[in-house]
């Protein structure tokens, strides 16, 4: 467990010091304006590691980053992002590119309440604070959407994908709106970004411009002093300075430049400002300086280079007027409202680009998702459904490649449904063929192998059993056969009739069957009243015993037609290998044994009827 939370805590320090350095090092646009990707960061931290984490990495970043002086007060509206983006994302789900707008809207919303309710604080800087708006509210959707792809396309990368969690599914529709509205909103930006380069160094050349006719008319003045007017001027005489300051005033003329000349000791000399504001006090060190020409540059405020550093911000050209230092000073905050002015128009552009591009991604992402999951579900258990003989039906789309292929798709299905069908009739005659083939072959094998009266295997089995143990006896196991011939069967037939006979057969080979439940013998017919058993035992005593339990079960009275008999039968054994090793030598031994035990048999009642007689 605190492994676990180790290394989410190093996780968090990781990502916070990404977030922190993604900040400082934000690429300066113009005029404050940056590219910053510390939100596609904390934006993508949502989806990846949940909204606590992403609300609590914001506060932490916006407490670092203004703190250590990097950004300024804006940087807390970031939390405002994370906090409404995120409580969406997590409730409801979907993407955060969605919930950047309904953000963006509910920002606009509060923007327009508070300056509906304090008029007087956007007053002097409306056209600056809708700009910085717009801004954001362009740099959050931007961000959302980079967030939104770099998460739903870098999990596929399979070095990448153990570092997020379950991706989302992705679906093709979706994918095609991605396109669309990066596609659509990436170059606008790129070209509003251009010409806002281009503008900002229309800016700087019209100062440097100036600066160049402020030295020429200079230079023209010091070329039509003569020697007593250039001692006037390094005697400081007034009324060569008022000459001066005449030639500058109408250099300026209505404009809110100014124009400052300073002696040796850095001190003003002469100032064309009226009310004598000590513009000469701007303190380099302190503020921010950007050279834009070798003898020009931009002086800010404050390091932040914000915008509002921007619009307090001056233009400095530095020449000379014979021994003297001239500096031309002019407020930039002019430029900067036509500038913003300018961007606010591209981004409102932009922002409908983006909502155009929105519309028709989702219109896009709507056909699509519904054409293929209309083809999804038309080919879902395809065999399944040709086999219940289901209708297949393709409805049109907007999109003539799907319908063309659905409809396809709806002929191979028809085709192949016809074609099961047509397949299954002849399958389910040859089933019934191969059934009766089977059936056919079952009773042919049963009137081959088996005798049809007493159901017992026939003679034809007792060769093929008795030639498989014989060749089978390279373990050289005994075994013998038992042949078995009822006695007066032909009395029975006479007396009963055959029908009677037929039955004492039967009634025989059923008693043969229940003997031979569990025990080492297997008794077949051969013909008429003849029958054969083999018997699976060595020993000649095991064979002798087991006879011995059959004519006592043999020997059990019956009732045929009501008429009790008791039956006697004859018997011969052959033993393996002892009395043959062929079919033939054991069959005709104990065959010869039977007729012998049957002889006795009859001298025995011949006999017994004599004494009888006399």
């Amino acid at each position: 467990m605190r492994n676990i939370m180790s290394k989410k805590i190093s996780l968090f320090i990781l990502i916070l010091t990404i977030s922190v350095l993604a900040q400082i090092y934000a690429v300066p646009l113009i005029f404050g304006v940056i590219l910053c990707f510390a939100p596609i960061l904390y934006l993508a931290s949502i989806r990846v590691f949940g909204f606590r984490f992403a609300f609590l990495l914001t506060i932490c970043m916006s407490l670092l980053t203004h703190f250590l002086q990097i950004g300024n007060s804006f940087v807390f509206i970031s939390i405002l992002e994370v906090l409404i983006i995120g409580v969406f994302y997590s409730k409801k789900g979907k993407d955060l590119f969605t919930w950047s707008f309904a953000y963006s809207i509910i920002l606009f919303i509060l923007y327009f309440m508070v300056e509906l309710l304090f008029p007087e604080v956007f007053a002097s800087m409306k056209i600056l604070t809708n700009f910085m708006i717009l801004q954001v509210i362009t740099a959050t959707l931007f961000s959302a959407l980079v967030a939104d792809m770099l998460c739903d396309y870098l999990p596929l990368i399979s070095k990448l994908k153990s570092w997020f969690p379950a991706p989302n599914q992705l679906y093709f529709g979706q994918v095609i709106s991605h396109i669309l509205i990066f596609s659509a909103v990436f170059p606008l930006l790129i070209i509003i970004l251009v010409n806002a380069r281009a503008m900002e160094n229309d800016i700087y050349q019209e100062y440097y411009l100036q600066y160049q006719q402020l030295e020429e008319r200079l230079q023209r003045k010091i070329a039509e002093m003569d020697s007593n007017d250039i001692q006037n001027y390094e005697l400081d005489a007034d009324l060569e300075k008022a000459k001066i300051k005449s030639i500058l005033d109408e250099f300026i003329g209505t404009s809110n430049k100014r124009i400052l000349i300073m002696d040796q000791e850095k001190q003003i000399w002469l100032d064309t400002n009226n009310q004598n504001e000590s513009s000469s006090n701007l303190d380099m060190e302190a503020g921010f300086v950007k050279e834009v020409h070798p003898h020009g540059f931009i002086w800010l405020p404050s390091n932040h280079q914000t915008l509002s550093d921007w619009y307090q911000g001056y233009y400095i050209g530095e020449t000379a007027f014979l021994n003297k230092t001239t500096l031309l000073i002019i407020p930039i905050s002019s430029s900067v409202l036509a500038l913003a002015t300018n961007l606010t128009d591209y981004l409102l552009f932009a922002l409908f680009v983006l909502f155009i591009a929105l519309v028709f991604g989702m219109l896009v992402n709507r056909i699509l998702s519904n054409s293929l999951s209309h083809l999804t579900q038309m080919t879902t258990d395809l065999p399944g459904k040709m086999k219940r003989q289901e209708t297949f039906y393709w409805k049109d789309t907007p999109i003539d490649e799907f319908s063309k292929l659905g409809q396809n798709i709806e002929n191979v299905a028809n085709e192949l449904q016809q074609m099961f069908a047509d397949a299954k009739k002849k399958n389910d005659l040859l089933t019934a063929r191969t059934n009766q083939l089977k059936e056919s072959e079952s009773k042919l094998y049963r009137l081959a192998h088996f005798d049809t009266l007493t159901d017992l295997p026939n003679r034809y089995s007792f060769h093929i059993d008795l030639t498989e143990m014989l060749e089978e006896q390279a373990k050289q196991d005994r075994f013998s056969i038992v042949f078995i011939d009822l006695d007066k069967f032909k009395q029975v037939n006479d007396t009963l009739g055959h029908s009677g006979g037929d039955l004492l057969l039967k009634l025989f080979a059923k008693r043969l069957k229940r003997f031979e439940r569990g025990k080492p013998i297997t008794f077949y017919r051969l013909a008429g009243d003849e029958f054969v058993a083999i018997v699976e035992l060595t020993t000649e005593e095991e064979v002798q015993r087991l006879c011995k339990q059959l004519l006592e079960a043999i020997m059990q009275p019956l009732m045929i037609n009501q008429t009790e008999i008791t039956l006697t039968v004859s018997i011969g054994i052959s033993f393996y290998p002892e009395n043959g090793k062929t079919l033939d030598a054991l069959l005709h031994h104990a065959d010869s044994l039977m007729y012998k035990e049957k002889k006795r048999h009859h001298d025995l009642e011949d006999l017994t009827y004599g004494e009888e007689n006399d």
